[in-house]
């Protein structure tokens, strides 16, 4: 009996043993697995973000015909007052006046918008609304037109919401231009000079470009998508598409009426967390110091007396009343870092106020008649591109 145990115990471990044996010689193998199933499962998402979509003679005109439900026009009228030939005499002791006659006459103007929520609210350009007495919203069918009211607007980014009594609508599947390239396929979609419903095929030429502008505070202030697909005016607020038919672009201005192809539209990624707050709170706050700056050059340094490998970023205007001014910040001062990162452009200095939020604190280390300061500066809020003194980019 006692054999007969020893001999079940020693088969036992001896079972044990071979197994652990089994485990150490299967782990590496194991591994081996594992490396290679993750690698394949990233391989295939990397295929998947970037896979190549066969374009032929339906691929352009499907897309084109999809988000077209979802596109629509919108026409703006505004009161203006026109002097006429016709002038009304008065004599007034001899002495005669002539007074014309003013009569308003409406001015028009056209462009495009995006419904982004079934219930009638629709993303637009804000320069294609501003100052408008009338909008009126025409869908893809060319026949029901509405009336828009402009709920809310943001000047910085040249965004507006307007909302029309309609349920519903189609809305646009917005996508995200965080995975662009330079080459990749792209359609416009819009009114242009208030040809409705207008298809152009082109490519994403570059993408992060600082463009000024002529409207809205936003000018030079963050980075637009550059593209060659044909935009004309009327095509504001009208969206740049994708090959997958995904809104990854709000098509807003061109540059330069000699030049060809230097069209621009605002990240789609950008423009929905906008129009999310302008539909949840009717407003944004945007930090702001108010500030003009350009990158020291030669001369400046020596005019201040600076040795040439001095950096920073040389204060060419301080905006009146603005938090820039009221913390003691002067045109000339040299600012060398912000909140301890060093600076040698003003667009480090641009993203790091984007960063921060209205009522915080930046910490500037300047020089000013070569002698090294800090100032301290509560970040404000920027106000509406009326109220701004210059028309230049200002963080």
């Amino acid at each position: 009996m006692l054999v007969k145990i020893y001999v079940a115990i020693v088969l036992k471990e001896t079972k044990r043993k071979k197994e652990k044996e089994d485990v150490k010689v299967m782990k590496p193998y194991k591994l081996i697995v594992i490396t290679i199933l993750t690698s394949l499962i990233i391989a295939i998402n990397n295929y998947s973000s970037h896979a190549k979509i066969q374009i032929d003679s339906d691929t352009i005109a499907n897309i084109a015909e999809k988000i077209s439900h979802s596109v629509v026009n919108i026409d703006t009228t505004k009161e203006t007052k026109k002097v006429e030939k016709d002038k009304k005499s008065f004599n007034f002791g001899g002495i005669e006046l002539h007074i014309p006659d003013v009569i308003p006459e409406p001015e028009s103007g056209t462009g495009s918008g995006i419904i982004i929520k079934e219930d009638g609210y629709i993303l637009t350009n804000y320069h294609v609304v501003k100052g408008a007495d009338k909008i009126t919203v025409t869908l893809n069918d060319n026949e029901n037109k509405y009336d828009g009211n402009l709920l809310a607007h943001d000047s910085y980014s040249d965004l507006a919401i307007i909302k029309i009594d309609k349920k519903n609508l189609t809305v646009a599947n917005i996508g995200s231009s965080k995975s662009l390239r330079p080459g990749d396929w792209v359609i416009a979609i819009g009114s242009p000079l208030g040809l409705e419903h207008t298809v152009t095929l082109g490519i994403v030429s570059a993408l992060s470009r600082h463009v000024g502008v002529t409207f809205g505070a936003a000018q030079g202030a963050y980075q637009y998508i550059q593209t060659d697909a044909a935009i004309n005016p009327g095509n504001s607020g009208g969206p740049l598409v994708d090959l997958e038919g995904k809104v990854i672009g709000v098509n807003t201005f061109i540059i330069g009426r000699n030049a060809q192809n230097l069209n621009f539209a605002i990240p789609a990624d950008y423009a929905q967390s906008v129009a999310n707050e302008l539909i949840n709170k009717g407003t944004i706050q945007h930090p702001y110091l108010g500030i003009k700056m350009t990158t020291l050059d030669t001369e400046q340094l020596k005019a201040e007396g600076l040795p040439e490998d001095t950096q920073g970023v040389y204060v060419v205007q301080v905006v009146p009343d603005s938090p820039a001014e009221k913390s003691g910040l002067q045109t000339g001062d040299i600012i060398q870092k912000a909140s301890g990162l060093t600076i040698d452009d003003p667009k480090k200095i641009a993203e790091i106020v984007r960063n921060k939020k209205v009522g915080q604190k930046l910490h500037l280390r300047i020089l000013r008649n070569g002698e090294a300061q800090v100032i301290t500066i509560t970040i404000g809020n920027l106000p509406e591109e009326e109220k701004l003194t210059t028309e230049s980019p200002q963080p």
